[in-house]
């Protein structure tokens, strides 16, 4: 008996912390940033060409398992897709239709995403996360288009759940990006040596990568910081610190490695982990006044609802089954990180868990590869250039992924059926260097991949990491 009301006065006081009405500026905060980087991001794809090249152009893409059916629009279609998610991102900053921005920025943006597992990346999945967030999140009740021109209620508050979820968001992909370094690679500063070789190779950079304690720095350093940062951003005594700590990390990494608008995005997420009312702490006064006044004319022009009625309305409450909902979900992005503990053997060589989980720079691969299309009849065999087929991002990736390397071999198989009339023997001699290691062969080259289910998990039918 002690032990459940116990149990329920922690559960009721969980509850009243994430219910509790929180000043809303933190949120508009992170609504702005987000719809200002998610425009900067599609016009980075139209100013340096990969909506043509990773879209439009290629003829085939390696799809994902359950979204096969996700193919790029034909013609200008891709072109068409990115400018409205630009439009829709500004309208997201602005809070303009917001519901209808948000709800179409997530699909759009999700479909963008599914159309090729070579290009997946873990902002582009957090994109994905945050966007579907926005759709539950009111984040429109203040500073918005949609409150000036009379279409929503202002609201100074709204619950903390918002604020958790975001924060709950971020600590996810720290914490796990930290549990997954502990990894004998990362550890020993064999991935980390790799990484920082190639990705400073030819830069000023690169004299420094060559000292020997740079990867060991590099590995635990980080490993340190993932596991600590989001705990660290919520004692309140080490904030400040440790969010210096968090921009000069976030920094170096935007200029060490090519990995986008990730830094940047993820400076403006951590900031959701200082008091909710920060920005109004930080504005000059002088701005706060003039926005302000201008602001609460234009409400008061609209007939919008005084601060005290619009802190009671609905956007104060939270739905049993959308609790419960937030709930499911936070347990599932919880769970998912650790699938990759289902799969026998080491997932940096057999890729089977990695995606979805932030499993963030712990492998770099070198590959040799050919692949051989045999007639079953006469024996005559032919050697298939991948790049033929593939552009250079495609390239890169799908030679170290055995899942890849599959879906190709289906693909080269398809195009001989097609065009040759035969069903062909596809087999393919492939060696990887795991990390700086030496040779080893990924698949048995007499091995008929075409016969091989196209999504069969990679560690039924290549060669185990261990057998060399």
């Amino acid at each position: 008996m002690e032990y459940g009301f116990k149990m329920k006065r922690l559960t009721d006081q969980f509850s009243r912390r994430i219910l509790e009405p929180q000043d809303v500026a933190s949120l508009v905060v992170f609504r702005v940033g987000f719809g200002l980087l998610m425009f900067w991001e599609v016009t980075r794809y139209f100013y340096f060409g990969w909506v043509e090249e990773l879209y439009a152009k290629p003829q085939f893409h390696f799809q994902y398992e359950w979204f096969s059916w996700i193919v790029p629009f034909p013609g200008n279609g891709m072109y068409l897709l990115f400018a409205a998610l630009g439009i829709l991102a500004l309208m997201i900053m602005f809070g303009l239709f917001y519901r209808t921005a948000t709800i179409l920025f997530f699909l759009g943006y999700s479909y963008v995403f599914l159309i090729d597992q070579a290009y997946y990346n873990n902002h582009f999945y957090l994109i994905c996360l945050l966007s579907f967030m926005l759709v539950l999140a009111p984040l429109h009740k203040s500073w918005s288009l949609d409150v000036l021109r009379g279409a929503e209620t202002h609201t100074e508050r709204l619950p903390a759940i918002w604020l958790w979820l975001i924060r709950f968001h971020m600590g996810v992909v720290y914490f796990y990006g930290g549990i997954a370094k502990f990894d004998p690679d990362w550890l020993g500063g064999l991935a980390p040596r790799e990484l920082l070789v190639v990705a400073n190779r030819g830069t000023v950079f690169q004299p420094l990568m060559e000292y020997t304690w740079v990867p060991h720095f590099y590995a635990w350093s980080g490993m340190l910081f993932d596991l600590s940062i989001p705990f660290l951003m919520l004692w309140k005594p080490a904030r400040k610190w440790a969010f210096l700590a968090a921009v000069l990390f976030h920094t170096n990494n935007y200029f060490v490695f090519p990995i986008g608008i990730f830094p940047v995005l993820s400076v403006v997420l951590t900031l959701i982990f200082f008091d909710a009312d920060f920005p109004r702490k930080i504005f000059p006064q002088v701005i706060k006044q003039w926005l302000s006044h201008h602001y609460r004319k234009r409400l008061a022009a609209t007939g919008t609802l005084s601060e005290e009625q619009a802190n009671n309305d609905s956007s104060q409450r939270i739905s049993r089954p959308l609790l419960l909902f937030i709930g499911l979900y936070a347990v599932v992005h919880l769970i998912l990180p650790f699938r990759h503990l289902l799969y026998p053997g080491r997932t940096i060589w057999h890729e089977e868990g990695h995606y979805f989980a932030w499993r963030m720079m712990l492998r770099q691969k070198i590959t040799r590869l050919q692949f051989n299309v045999t007639h079953p009849v006469t024996g005559e065999r032919r050697y298939a250039n991948p790049g033929d087929y593939l552009n250079t991002s495609q390239y890169k990736v799908f030679a170290g992924n055995p899942g890849m390397i599959l879906l190709f071999a289906h693909h080269l198989d398809q195009l001989v059926q097609s065009n040759a009339r035969f069903d062909p023997i596809i087999t393919a001699r492939i060696e990887v260097s795991l990390n700086g290691r030496d040779f080893r062969e990924l698949v048995d080259p007499e091995l008929d991949l075409s016969n091989i289910p196209a999504y069969e998990p990679s560690y039924r039918w290549i060669k185990p990491f261990g057998e060399h």
